[in-house]
């Protein structure tokens, strides 16, 4: 079967997913498909390059993904689940009707249709391999749960292929690049290695990498891990809610109610819908100052750091819809200053009340480098990518906190650049060399125009250990792929009543150290022995980590090792019976899009 190049950006707002092809002049292109979905009415077919990642279940149990989903969330939100992203890796579902649906289960929709739509594209019955991007700081359960979700979607799980979506993204940028002749180049990469800064705000987090970039005498690019800010849940829609918090504000008070008094008034359904009415503007005022001012820049030929000012009186007008009570309907209306000052506290880390700000995953990429403390002066370049980056407040903030020392280079296309980089990347993932720790330049066999990157683990992981201090699972920063044994530090677990077990769990966490106060809990472990074990007895575990973070640990008796056991580091199991369900109605799913 002939080999088929897919990248998909699985996003928390919305996902894309494009194809690489080699062109007549050898060089590598990327497309960005349209998809279909069923649009807002519910009624027609519509084909847009996003696919917004939302999930709606109607009362006949089928499913629909996409721009309906979404519409539908303002109309019966008990039956949509939207940002299921930020929950990938979780013990977590959402109960819609009688089924219990997990993270799992909505990404597998989503990449479905996705895997639908390039199968149309290359006329192929069936695509078995992908390249799915996933945040740089995205710990393992995360990464596992997302690939188990393209298992379910019906990829081979054997041909299913990570990459952090900021060097998807520099990726992309890098080919379109060197199809340029040098002296119309954004980025020099002669000479010395350049330390670039990813900074990559999307719909739902926000992700920053430091990657080291150089070009090999082949003409092959060389890219390499520096650092990766802490997993940050930071987005558009961060930014949207800021908004729709003040404007709800401002509609309560021209309605002369409290919110208690509103609640009292009118039922759940009226508050959701208004909510969501209010999203909607949010979203679309943000893009209509960002669509706005770049057609002014480029008719004027204006340099917006220069003339930010210019553009504080613009004004984005909408009225509220018609399916709200008679007495809500009311034209809303806020300039982009108004815009600019209510999400501050997202911009600025002495603004920032809960520590969401842009700020914080800057400065922490800068501090955790491999090269040890970076400081704004270190960095070469600013790379941008994430649809929030197409607004221009975004970029100035930026500009700013790199001391207006250089300006941050825009992607082609913010929404696509991380699905294209990921298809080029899939082009060439048979011939990539992967950097290990004792390599450190590019061989004299390096082949041309290829690319070479160093992945790195992105976080802390401990296991807790009752009466010692915490054993480091993974260490971040650490080179890939690598594998360690762990001795002496763990002791099988039971009930005091008990003097043998069959199985026994270990307390993870992710921290910036083993004894950080701010800490994160994720999902235990579980050692299932092959036969009753005695408390108390030694266990040593095998952690291996491969080149694409895909983590797997194995466990035995200090006394026995014959009896090796694969550890469940917290994946889901899901039953014969689930995934038979959900391949029906993804089924169904597929007679309609």
């Amino acid at each position: 079967m002939t080999q088929r190049y897919i990248g998909i950006d699985l996003g928390t707002t919305n996902s894309t997913v494009s194809v690489a092809n080699l062109t007549i002049r050898g060089d590598i292109d990327s497309t960005t498909l349209e998809v279909s979905q069923v649009d807002e009415s519910g009624n027609s077919m519509v084909q847009d390059h996003t696919l917004p990642s939302v999930l709606y279940i109607d009362d006949q149990d089928q499913p629909y993904v996409g721009r309906f989903a979404r519409r539908m969330n303002g109309v019966y939100p008990s039956q949509v689940i939207k940002e299921a992203k930020r929950h990938i890796g979780e013990d977590v579902s959402w109960t819609i009707g009688e089924e219990d649906i997990r993270p799992e289960t909505v990404s597998s929709y989503v990449l479905n249709i996705l895997k639908a739509q390039a199968e149309e594209y290359y006329g192929d019955d069936k695509i078995e391999s992908v390249v799915i991007t996933i945040p740089a700081n995205f710990n393992f359960q995360q990464q596992q749960a997302t690939k188990a979700a393209a298992g379910l979607s019906g990829f081979d799980k054997d041909k299913i292929h990570m990459i952090p979506e900021p060097t998807a993204a520099l990726i992309d940028f890098l080919n379109e690049e060197k199809k340029l002749d040098p002296s119309s180049r954004r980025l020099d990469l002669k000479g010395q290695p350049k330390n670039l800064m990813v900074f990559d705000l999307g719909g739902g987090t926000c992700d920053v990498s430091i990657l080291q970039v150089s070009e090999s005498v082949g003409g092959g690019i060389d890219i390499q891990e520096l650092s990766i800010s802490q997993y940050t849940e930071l987005g558009g829609i961060d930014f949207d809610k800021k908004v729709v918090n003040e404007l709800l504000k401002r509609l309560l008070k021209e309605y002369g109610l409290t919110f208690n008094q509103f609640k009292e008034k009118y039922d759940r359904r009226d508050f959701l819908r208004l909510y969501e009415n209010l999203h909607e503007f949010a979203e679309k005022a943000k893009k209509s100052f960002s669509t706005k001012i770049e057609n002014q820049l480029r008719l004027k030929q204006l340099d917006y750091y220069d003339n930010s000012e210019k553009f504080d009186k613009l004004v984005y007008r909408e009225m509220l819809s018609s399916q709200l009570p008679t007495e809500l309907i009311t034209t809303l209306s806020i300039t982009k200053k108004d815009y600019d000052i209510i999400i501050q506290g997202l911009l600025y880390k002495e603004k920032s009340k809960q520590g969401q700000n842009i700020e914080e995953p800057i400065m922490n990429a800068l501090e955790h480098s491999k090269l040890g403390a970076l400081s704004t002066n270190d960095i070469d370049g600013v790379f941008l990518v994430g649809g929030m980056t197409y607004y221009h407040t975004i970029q100035e903030r930026i500009y700013n906190l790199f001391d207006r020392r250089m300006k941050p280079i825009k992607s082609i296309n913010p929404m696509f650049a991380v699905s294209r980089g990921a298809a080029i990347y899939h082009h060439q993932i048979d011939s990539i060399n992967f950097k290990t720790s004792d390599q450190i330049q590019f061989t004299e066999d390096t082949t041309a125009e290829s690319v070479m990157f160093t992945n790195t683990v992105p976080n802390n992981v401990y296991i807790d250990v009752i009466g010692a201090d915490p054993v480091a699972l993974l260490e971040k920063g650490t080179k890939l792929p690598f594998e360690r044994i762990i001795e002496d530090r763990f002791i099988v677990t039971g009930a005091s009543s008990t003097k043998t077990v069959n199985a026994m769990q270990l307390e993870l966490f992710t921290a910036m150290t083993a004894k950080s106060i701010h800490t994160r809990k994720l999902k235990s472990a579980t050692v299932t022995f092959k036969k009753p074990v005695q408390i108390n007895s030694k266990l040593v575990l095998k952690v291996e980590c491969n080149k694409e973070r895909e983590v797997s640990v194995k466990a035995w008796l200090e006394d026995d090792e014959t009896e090796v056991v694969d550890v469940n580091i917290g994946s889901h199991e899901f039953t014969e019976q689930e995934i038979s369900s959900l391949k029906a109605k993804q089924k169904n799913l597929n007679k309609i899009y």
